[in-house]
C-alpha cells in the first residue's frame, strides 16, 4: 500500500483513565496535519472490561471526527497505542475489533508506550516513562530492540503510581493508628476528602469492589499537598516513589544498552506532568544514578505519537 496524494488517519492513547483520539491528514510526503481530536473514558480492558474499553474508543473516533466536521468513515490506518495490551493476545483482540468494525484499512496495535515514545523522542528510540494511575517504562534502541520494567499491575507493581502513592498514604495511616508508625497530616486530609469520620472507615472504602483505581490514585495530590507542609511521611512516600520510577527506567536504559551519549526520555502521565517538584527530583536521581537523559519531552497527548506509528505502518505496508 502505497500513500495516496491524500489520506485519513487516526490515532489512539488509550489509558487506564482518559482515551485520546487524533485524526490527521497526511500528504504523499507524510507531512501530516491533524484535523480532529477526540477524547472519552477509559479503555483499559483489564479494568474496566472489554465493552466499556470499545465503546469509550468508539466514543473518542466519533469526537475527533465530530470535531473536524466529517462523518466518521473508514480511515487509511489507525494505531492503537493501548493500556493493558502488553500481550499478543491483547493486542490480537484490539485489531479484531478494529477489523470487525471497519476502522479503517490497516491495524496497528501497540502499549500506550510505544505511542508515547513516539511523540516524544524524535527519531522514536530512547525511554518512555508513564506513572498516572500506573507506571511502567519502555524503550527502543537504534537497532530496533525493545525492553521495559514495570507494569505489572496495580497488585504486582505500578511503583511510583498515582494509586501506589495514595495506597502508601493510606498504609501510613494504618500504621499510624495502630503506633507502629508516626503520625501524619494526611489522616486528616484523606479523612475530610471522602467525608469519613475514623479511619477504620478506609477498610471498606478501599475494599469496595466497584471502586475505580483511578479514584483511589486521585488521592495522591493529597500526598504532594501534605510534602509540601512539610508532613514527614508525605515526603518519605514521595522520595520511594521517586527511587522507584528511577529503577524503572534504569533497568530498561541497562536492558537496551544506551551508550554513554545517553538517550531521549519521554515523560506522561498525571504525576509526572503536573508535578513539577516530583519530576526535578526523579531527573536528580537518575543523575545520581549516572543514567541522565540527554533530553526530555513532557507528553500530555500520545495519541499523536500513535499518528506516526500509524504513518509508518502505512509507509512500509
Amino acid at each position: 500500500m502505497n500513500l495516496h496524494s491524500k489520506q485519513l488517519v487516526l490515532g489512539i492513547d488509550g489509558g487506564g483513565s482518559t482515551t485520546r483520539a487524533a485524526l490527521a491528514v497526511v500528504s504523499n510526503a507524510a507531512d501530516l496535519h491533524v484535523v480532529g481530536r477526540g477524547m472519552a473514558g477509559a479503555s483499559n480492558f483489564n479494568s474496566c472490561g472489554w465493552d466499556v474499553a470499545t465503546r469509550e474508543v468508539q466514543l473518542a473516533i466519533q469526537s475527533a471526527f465530530d470535531s473536524a466536521g466529517l462523518e466518521v468513515h473508514r480511515v487509511a490506518a489507525i494505531c492503537l497505542g493501548m493500556s493493558g495490551a502488553g500481550r499478543s493476545s491483547e493486542q490480537q483482540a484490539w485489531k479484531r475489533w478494529a477489523e470487525e468494525s471497519s476502522v479503517a484499512e490497516l491495524t496497528k496495535v501497540v502499549t500506550d508506550a510505544e505511542t508515547v515514545l513516539a511523540a516524544g523522542t524524535p527519531d522514536g528510540t530512547g525511554v518512555a516513562l508513564i506513572a498516572g494511575t500506573g507506571s511502567l517504562a519502555f524503550g527502543k534502541n537504534e537497532s530496533g530492540e525493545f525492553a521495559r520494567a514495570g507494569g505489572w499491575g496495580y497488585l504486582l507493581g505500578d511503583e511510583g503510581s498515582g494509586y501506589q502513592i495514595a495506597l502508601a498514604a493510606m498504609q501510613g495511616i494504618a500504621r499510624a493508628v495502630d503506633g507502629r508508625g508516626p503520625e501524619t497530616g494526611l489522616q486528616a486530609a484523606i479523612l475530610e476528602t471522602l467525608t469519613l469520620n475514623d479511619p477504620r472507615e478506609l477498610i471498606g472504602y478501599l475494599y469496595q469492589a466497584e471502586r475505580e483505581r483511578s479514584e483511589i490514585a486521585s488521592l495522591s495530590r493529597l500526598v504532594f499537598e501534605a510534602a509540601e507542609q512539610g508532613d514527614a511521611e508525605a515526603r518519605a512516600i514521595l522520595q520511594r516513589a521517586v527511587t522507584d520510577l528511577a529503577e524503572l527506567v534504569q533497568s530498561v536504559v541497562v536492558q537496551l544498552s544506551f551508550s554513554d551519549d545517553g538517550y531521549g526520555l519521554a515523560l506522561t502521565g498525571g504525576i509526572l506532568l503536573h508535578q513539577r517538584d516530583f519530576r526535578v527530583s526523579l531527573l536528580e536521581r537518575l543523575r545520581e544514578l549516572k543514567r541522565e537523559p540527554v533530553s526530555i519531552e513532557c507528553v500530555d497527548d500520545a495519541s499523536l505519537g500513535a499518528v506516526r506509528l500509524a504513518i509508518n505502518g502505512l509507509k512500509h505496508a
